[in-house]
């Protein structure tokens, strides 16, 4: 039984709610202080605050059920591994709304490029980070003292290239 489940059930996928959030913060308070399995609601709590999307700055039709879902989709990949779970985040119509990745095409010879918002969030938030870290997470640094860079403007744009077409 999911969140999104929970919202159809109160009646908050109806059609006249489309354009709102109702019901949206009620589902994910209810679900945190009632769920049986404590453990997995606090990691997906942890991974909502990494893997960012909101409610309230998504230009849909439904967005509030939209992110409801994506909180479920957090709950079905909390323990497995990484991989699926950043692969599930990134075809997810929620993430690919927020973040832009949603309809992001191929550059076309007229000074359009793909959106590199989504490919960013990727390497800077979701993985690797901006600074390579050493075992203790302090930064590594060059032979001037400056931290090193884990990726550069050229590895975001790449990485953009092969995330667009999705839709």
């Amino acid at each position: 039984y999911g969140l999104y489940d929970l919202a159809d059930a109160l009646g908050w996928t109806d059609f006249t709610l489309m354009s709102t959030d109702v019901g949206f913060d009620n589902c994910l308070w209810f679900n945190l202080f009632t769920a049986r399995d404590v453990l997995r609601q606090r990691v997906v709590l942890a991974l909502s605050e990494i893997f960012v999307v909101s409610a309230r700055n998504m230009p849909i039709p439904y967005g509030h059920i939209a992110v409801l879902s994506f909180w479920d989709l957090l709950a079905k990949h909390c323990f497995g591994n990484f991989l699926d779970l950043l692969q599930a985040v990134t075809l997810s119509p929620a993430m690919g709304t927020y973040l832009s990745l949603h309809g992001s095409a191929k550059a076309d010879g007229t000074g359009r490029h793909p959106d590199e918002n989504f490919a960013r969030e990727v390497l800077q938030l979701f993985s690797i980070g901006l600074v390579k870290l050493d075992i203790d997470g302090e930064p590594v640094k060059d032979s001037q003292g400056k931290p090193i860079e884990t990726y550069n403007n050229d590895t975001i744009t790449q990485l953009a290239r092969a995330l667009t077409g999705w839709d």
